[in-house]
């Protein structure tokens, strides 16, 4: 899979569990987080990535970091109420987490180790139209463009689903400000 996929459904789930900001500063910096967190397991990090690619996308191994990285974040209390909020973190979470659905649906041949190190099963939901890239980084050939335009059409959509989402929730705060939401 390419950052394209991760990074548009880490944002589309930014969007709907950010806060209320006015501004584009804390938005954007709020939103790279979830780009950030949604592209996690393929960081180039020793031991990590597609160098340890069942260590990376275990989710027992992300589940203990979530928990971890989760603690340290509510034990900060100065951004407790910003980018610590429960919808925050939970959505930084499933944003994290969607990293290894969406490599499952690659038709690779290789699978998500997804249940190391307890099994050596692989969740394998490869979809038809998603190629994997030939290497990285890809060449730019016409090929590698088409792959990154199914992305960009598959996953796009759901993106614009969560902005729309989020206009019609805050409008809708906005009309009824004696409902407590």
């Amino acid at each position: 899979m390419t950052p394209i996929g991760h990074s548009l459904v880490g944002m589309a789930i930014g969007v709907v569990c950010m806060p209320r900001y006015k501004g584009f500063l804390p938005k954007a910096a709020i939103l790279t987080g979830f780009i950030a967190l949604a592209n996690l397991p393929d960081w180039r990090l020793p031991g990590w990535g597609h160098t340890r690619y069942e260590i990376s996308h275990s989710v027992f191994v992300n589940l203990a970091l979530i928990i971890v990285f989760a603690v340290l974040l509510r034990l900060c209390n100065p951004i407790r109420t910003g980018i610590a909020s429960w919808p925050v973190i939970l959505g930084g979470a499933a944003a994290w987490l969607s990293h290894l659905l969406l490599d499952s649906f690659y038709n690779h041949g290789l699978g998500v180790a997804i249940f190391w190190p307890l099994s050596t099963a692989r969740l394998a939901l490869p979809m038809p139209w998603f190629r994997a890239l030939p290497s990285s980084p890809p060449p730019l050939t016409i090929d590698t463009f088409y792959i990154y335009l199914v992305e960009l059409l598959f996953y796009g959509p759901i993106l614009l689903v969560a902005i729309g989402w989020r206009y019609w929730r805050f409008r809708r705060m906005s009309t009824k400000k004696h409902i407590i939401y």
